[in-house]
């Protein structure tokens, strides 16, 4: 049997995504436990400590931004700092690659706006399901007026 039946670009993403994540994650324990000691069970919780960490200082600064008006050359500055630290963090091989920036960039907008669009479509589904009631209903109370209205003309013939 060929053994690579069924096997496409999907699985192969998907494979190469975990084994990716397995490393990551490997060499945050490695990490942490050279700069903090910590070992593999307490790693998660100093991971989840210092991501909040970073996330209140992101949330500071943002507070104190928010006033200043930004200009689209400023803007246009941010985003080539962003894109220069995404492409740092993806490591060299990412700048060689044709389109690689582009894929980063989509990879990490796709990750942020993920959860929205999950949320949209379980709204959406649950609409639909309302609407499929309501029209259960309108066409049950229509038939029950039918026959209600063909049974009430026959026992005025009799």
């Amino acid at each position: 049997m060929d053994s690579s039946a069924g096997f496409g670009t999907s699985k192969l993403f998907l494979t190469d995504a975990r084994l990716a994540l397995g490393v990551l994650g490997q060499l945050r324990h490695q990490a942490l436990n050279r700069v903090f000691g910590t070992s593999r069970e307490q790693a998660n919780v100093l991971t989840a400590i210092l991501l909040l960490s970073a996330a209140d200082g992101t949330y500071e600064a943002a507070r104190r931004f928010s006033g200043m008006r930004i200009s689209g050359t400023g803007a246009a500055f941010g985003a080539v700092a962003l894109r220069d630290a995404a492409l740092r963090v993806a490591g060299p091989g990412v700048r060689q690659l044709p389109g690689g920036g582009t894929l980063l960039a989509v990879a990490i907008l796709g990750g942020l706006a993920a959860p929205s669009v999950r949320q949209a479509a379980q709204r959406m589904r649950a609409a639909e399901q309302r609407l499929r009631d309501a029209e259960q209903r309108v066409r049950s109370e229509r038939i029950r007026r039918y026959v209600a209205a063909r049974d009430g003309g026959r026992s005025n013939e009799a």
